[in-house]
């Protein structure tokens, strides 16, 4: 009788027979490339200029635990690297993936960009704890005894600044991103109080702070919970370099002057939490 794998090809760091044809040829630049069995398509895929589409957009953090980094990165080579029509479902659904290591040891963060509230419903489908797909994933080598680690922070985009051609654009391979959160009187308040802070004197604070890109929004079924009576709302700053995202985690402390004057306006609400993701490599979607 035909024996089936448990654990879906693209799960379990079997390379595919294609993968080397696939493999992208390194650019020279600043910023590093991301494993080296990136697939080629995914990479021309991201080169073309794209429109902006009007309807709603969604970040969701996902962070877990892994056997070791490179071992998830291989795993992350052999879904790109798949025939289009063996690559894991979310693939579709998904603009960009924003992927790198957290600041814990053996800790990643994946980061999934996605426009359109049907399929940010889908991808929460196929993540759901008693779905089929999440439990291949978790029986992969990879992901094996760290089921329970995967946490998930999910936030819509009410903010983005600067914009670009797309949403997603701004963010570069190699760079460092800073996700924060904290609680709010009012997330619908804060999205433009935030907004105007991130884009006065033509974005001195982004300049002042090394950021290059910001995301905002309130969050919604997330790990990351706001207080009694406040709403949550969570950030994605982009970061060039580890330093700069250093300086600002010492701004980003509820006892600092900064934000300790936000709290004690009642602007602001314990508890603070944050995420370091990078540097990043980037996968396209559909």
């Amino acid at each position: 009788a035909e024996t089936v794998e448990k654990t879906p090809r693209y799960f379990s760091m079997t390379p595919f027979a294609s993968a080397a044809a696939r493999r992208p040829t390194p650019v020279p630049g600043k910023h590093a490339a991301g494993p080296a069995d990136r697939s080629a398509s995914a990479r021309a895929r991201a080169a073309r200029p794209t429109t902006r589409i009007m309807s709603a957009k969604y970040i969701q953090v996902a962070s877990h635990d892994v056997s070791g980094c490179a071992a998830w990165e291989k795993m992350v080579a052999g879904m790109v690297a798949a025939p289009e029509a063996e690559q894991p479902p979310h693939m579709a659904l998904i603009k960009k993936f924003w992927c790198g290591k957290t600041s814990t040891q053996n800790n990643v963060s994946v980061c999934h960009c996605i426009e359109g509230k049907e399929n940010l419903d889908k991808v929460q489908e196929l993540f759901k704890p008693d779905s089929e797909f999440l439990k291949g994933f978790t029986q992969s080598p990879v992901m094996k005894d760290h089921a329970d680690s995967m946490k998930w922070n999910n936030f819509e985009v009410m903010v983005e600044y600067p914009k670009g051609e797309s949403t997603w654009s701004g963010v570069e391979e190699g760079d460092i991103l800073g996700v924060y959160s904290h609680g709010v009187p009012s997330a619908a308040e804060w999205a433009k109080i935030f907004e105007n802070a991130v884009s006065a004197d033509e974005g001195a604070m982004h300049k002042n702070s090394g950021i290059v890109k910001s995301f905002g929004g309130k969050m919604f079924d997330s790990e990351w919970k706001a207080a009694e009576g406040a709403e949550a709302v969570a950030v994605i700053h982009v970061f060039k370099s580890l330093d700069d995202k250093a300086k600002f985690d010492k701004m980003f402390d509820p006892t600092g002057d900064f934000f300790g004057g936000m709290i004690a306006a009642g602007g602001a609400f314990e508890p603070f939490y944050s995420l370091s993701n990078g540097p990043i490599f980037i996968l396209d979607g559909k």
